[in-house]
């Protein structure tokens, strides 16, 4: 079972002086045209719009395709009209839940439980590092908590494909938040997670624990991770997807997080939270998110 200790999730990428602080008058606008997913087979009547607000400081410039989709998915006990449920086993009984889109700023209380989908409009592979921040600054040891087996092709991402973490298949699919605190330790405050797309497959990655089982986050070297960040963090501005909170899972958004061969296309929702980042061309993308638990 994937377990992140504290669950709320903000942009939490790096700072930059001199950065302003007041949004221009654009501060909505379409950022995830159709073009960056394929075209549906029966284009509807109707073309759906997907209109974004900008919610944090706007980058100065960015490629058209350097940007990455999340959507934060919150479970609540299923109601009769809901199109799409996930069975949660507690204990020994299983209840059907439904996952409804939520921003990346919402906080999230002890006991919630979430998932993630995550898309990029260009082709290449997608990696999820997880830290624990303290209340003194400092961070435990980053881990890799997908892609659990980095030689395998369940991290390739492209147009319209739909990465969830954790995997609709797994026996628990879902993060549960949990507050964690151990003796002699200064208190939890936040989990960060890095998000990486990178045009080819990262080398010289640990793998799993021989004699392991059950495949388990996989411990990296930090100095690693940070010479990732020092050569591809950059600006970062954060938009939301006007209207989309509160949205229930659809039949379609399911399907193509649980089918390999499955894709959203242009008609289909679109991401909730959009990350442009100040890059230009196809090199690799790096986005941090900081969770923070809901005081």
């Amino acid at each position: 079972m994937y377990r992140l200790t504290v669950m709320c999730f903000c942009l939490a990428a790096m700072t930059f002086a001199g950065l302003p602080q007041q949004q221009p008058p654009d501060a909505t606008r379409d950022i995830w045209p159709p073009g960056f997913r394929p075209p549906p087979a029966k284009p509807s009547t109707q073309p759906r719009r997907n209109r974004y607000k900008r919610v944090t400081p706007p980058v100065e410039s960015a490629a058209e395709k350097s940007v990455l989709g999340v959507t934060i998915w919150r479970l609540r006990p299923s109601k009769a009209l809901d199109e799409t449920r996930i069975l949660v086993t507690k204990g020994s009984r299983k209840t059907p839940f439904t996952p409804e889109r939520v921003e990346a700023d919402t906080p999230f209380s002890i006991g919630q439980m979430l998932r993630l989908s995550i898309e990029a409009p260009r082709e290449g592979f997608l990696y999820v590092i997880d830290r624990e921040e303290y209340a003194d600054g400092t961070h435990s040891d980053p881990y890799l908590i997908f892609p659990l087996d980095p030689s395998g092709e369940d991290h390739r991402v492209e147009a319209g494909r739909v990465i969830e973490i954790p995997n609709q298949n797994d026996p628990e699919a879902y993060f549960e938040v949990r507050a964690s605190a151990e003796p002699g330790r200064p208190a939890q405050v936040a989990e960060i997670l890095t998000l990486i797309v990178v045009p080819k497959p990262l080398t010289d990655l640990p793998g799993q624990t021989p004699g392991t089982t059950e495949p388990e986050p996989i411990k990296l070297p930090a100095a690693m991770v940070s010479e990732w960040e020092r050569k591809w963090a950059v600006q970062v501005e954060r938009l939301e997807l006007e209207g989309g909170a509160g949205r229930a899972y659809t039949k379609a958004e399911q399907a193509a997080g649980k089918r390999r061969d499955a894709r959203l296309t242009a008609d289909d929702p679109a991401p909730q939270s959009v990350f442009r980042l100040a890059t230009s061309g196809d090199g690799p993308m790096l986005v941090r998110l900081g969770l923070k638990i809901a005081k």
